[in-house]
């Protein structure tokens, strides 16, 4: 028989006592550890850019990771008039069930006009308290309050310049006036857009968008001014404008093994060239593909442009030289009695002596100076306000970007390099993004008529 000392029996009722105590104490220790946790909800606000317009929206997220979201109060405080924006209490989550308080995103609809809100600041104050039972179980709470803007009122537009008529293919230009500073106005072609520049006039509310009218848009596309301000506000203007239809040739050009192969290898290093594929398909390739790839490269020169007339009076057409090809004529080529392929024509092609010289056909700066894949060495030069010039299939290049060039300067030789079948320059015109006929810039009737006298009657032109 074994008997237990006193000691030992107090030992294990001592062990008891303490494990007892220690499953109540703990449980209770991390459940107010929870419950009174210290760390404040967080408002992710939604950035606002600039003033606000007639209407917008507010929205973010609060976050509260540990006791959850109890309490979100949004008011707007304008002219000593206070306005609830958003009012709204949330249940505490529970133990057994998923979490829905921890983000709350919210999203509110403002009507300036509605809510009798007049232009100018105003201040956001957000309230936010979660479910910590600290502070007497009244939560944390995060106070934040934001300063905005209102702005509603629409930028007015006074179209400056008169009549505008413009031909299929041709180009335009209007000057019109704003009321305000604008992210963004311009001319509206149907679906292209053309910015509009200040700083030609020694007004800076006054703007003019060179615009041109694509081959396919007929008489009816509808243009306008438009502008969009700070806070988003937008207005149209319209003016009056008549487009006048131009007929464009079509030709079939065949194609030979010769001239092919000849002209293959300048491509082969291209990236996605089909070289296990057949003659056509080789041909499609450089059609399609690299052609979409090098009008996307030369137009894109257009986005970034002095906001400076470098040019002046009409353009030059290359000396002595006879035309080959014309703006927008139609091509369908034509391999082996089969028709594979059509491209449109997007400049004029001038064919004099071998390797003659090539003047640059106004004033300006060197956008570019390289080798362009169909179109060869090539040289691009902006004479300002979005318009520039083409010059392609260089054998010799004679400028480098950012070069200034006057009037008749050299700017390289025609050659054969690109996608060209005999010694001629390609010369081209586009304005911002869209290729115009370059026929209606050597006119210097043209000039006057719808350029040069609009600038003239519009204002000050600045020095």
């Amino acid at each position: 028989m074994v008997f237990k000392t006193p000691a030992s029996g107090f030992k294990v009722r001592a062990w008891l006592l303490t494990a007892c105590v220690l499953i109540i104490i703990l449980p209770v220790v991390w459940y107010l550890s929870i419950k009174l946790e210290g760390e404040k909800p967080v408002i992710e606000m939604d950035e606002i850019r600039g003033a606000l317009p007639s209407k917008s929206e507010l929205s973010g997220t609060v976050v509260d990771m540990k006791s959850g979201v109890k309490k979100i109060l949004i008011q707007l405080i304008k002219d000593n008039k206070e306005i609830i924006l958003m009012d709204q209490a949330f249940e505490p989550s529970h133990w057994m069930r998923q979490p829905s308080n921890h983000r709350i995103p919210f999203t509110i609809p403002l009507d300036a006009k509605k809510m009798d809100i007049s232009d100018g600041k105003a201040v956001l104050v957000f309230s936010v308290w979660d479910h910590s039972w600290r502070t007497w179980w009244n939560g944390n709470r995060i106070h934040l309050e934001k300063e905005i803007s209102f702005d509603t009122r629409t930028p007015v537009i006074s179209v400056l310049s008169g009549q505008h008529y413009i031909n299929q293919g041709g180009a335009g230009l209007v000057i019109y006036r704003i009321s305000e500073p604008c992210v963004r106005s311009g001319v509206f072609v149907g679906d292209e857009f053309f910015p509009g520049h200040s700083g030609c006039f020694e007004d800076n509310d006054v703007y003019l968008a060179f615009f041109s009218v694509k081959p396919d848009q007929d008489p009816g596309t509808n243009l306008y001014v438009s502008a969009v301000d700070d806070a988003g506000n937008a207005s149209k203007s319209s003016f009056y404008y008549r487009i006048l239809t131009k007929s464009f040739k079509q030709e079939t050009l065949a194609l030979s093994d010769a001239f092919l192969n000849s002209k293959f290898s300048e491509f082969e290093s291209m990236d996605g060239w089909p070289a296990d594929g057949s003659t056509v398909d080789k041909f499609l390739f450089i059609n399609q593909q690299l052609r979409v790839q090098n009008n996307e490269m030369i137009l894109n020169n257009g986005r970034q442009t002095d906001s400076k007339i470098h040019w002046e009076g009409a353009f030059l057409r290359m000396p002595n030289s006879a035309p080959m090809a014309s703006y927008a004529d139609h091509r369908l080529y034509s391999y082996n009695g089969n028709i594979i392929g059509e491209a449109e024509h997007l400049g004029v092609d001038l064919a004099s002596l071998s390797n003659a010289s090539v003047p640059a056909a106004n004033s300006g700066k060197v956008a570019f100076s390289g080798y362009i894949g169909i179109y060869g060495n090539t040289v691009c030069i902006d004479h300002g306000f979005g318009v520039f010039t083409l010059y392609s299939h260089l054998s010799q290049m004679d400028v480098g970007s950012g070069d200034m060039v006057v009037k008749g300067e050299v700017i390289g030789r025609t050659g054969t390099t690109g996608w060209a079948g005999g010694d001629h320059l390609h010369y081209g015109m586009f304005v911002d993004h869209i290729f115009v006929n370059p026929a209606e810039w050597w006119d210097p009737s043209w000039i006057k008529n719808n350029i040069t006298d609009k600038i003239q009657s519009a204002g000050k032109v600045k020095n």
